[in-house]
């Protein structure tokens, strides 16, 4: 297989514009089939993953990571429409050895490039607002920007739920919504 590979992919936004990304896959493999298997190890739990799935690849725009990677797998073998399934690999007794992730197809990529166009529309428009989770006792910083000195999110929750109406926040709100949300008429 191609493991530890660097690759580099470039990818044409929704609206056209064009990122360039550069990223080591843990392991891409080439069964007999032909198919490419991205995989990404991760040493925890999967409790921060529950629900990827092909019907929520992205998971609110935090997911990216097996999309790309399977685009810059079929970039690096020179094979644009080769099959791909890109998977997390949790390889710890703590993530129960639990491979979650799917398989990589037109659709998906075409969810995965919307939620990508929405994010880089709104940081080149100015805006990049934490959004903290509600307070937790968990003793790890998810959001360091929503936490920085580590003493809690309190301030950046109100200043967060204070901006929700705001009509420049509405395109990243929608990203970040609950799939059952997103989908709603």
């Amino acid at each position: 297989g191609l493991v530890r590979s660097e690759m580099c992919i470039r990818d044409t936004l929704t609206d056209g514009p064009t990122i360039a990304l550069r990223r080591k896959a843990d392991r891409v493999d080439r069964p007999t089939d032909g198919t490419l298997h991205v995989l990404d190890y991760k040493t925890g739990g999967t409790t921060a993953y529950r629900g990827l799935s092909a019907e929520d690849p992205h998971q609110g725009g935090r997911r990216l990571q097996l999309a790309v990677y399977a685009q810059a797998a079929r970039q690096h073998t020179a094979e644009p429409d080769a099959p791909v399934r890109a998977e997390y690999w949790f390889t710890s007794a703590k993530g129960r050895f639990a491979k979650l992730g799917y398989e990589v197809d037109a659709e998906l990529l075409s969810q995965v490039s919307d939620a990508t166009t929405t994010i880089v529309n709104s940081i080149e428009s100015g805006l990049f607002a934490p959004h903290p989770k509600p307070h937790d006792t968990s003793p790890f910083i998810e959001c360091h920007a929503c936490d920085p000195d580590g003493l809690g999110t309190t301030e950046v929750l109100r200043h967060w739920e204070r901006k929700l109406e705001a009509p420049p926040l509405q395109p990243y709100l929608e990203l970040i919504a609950p799939p059952a949300q997103r989908d709603a008429p």
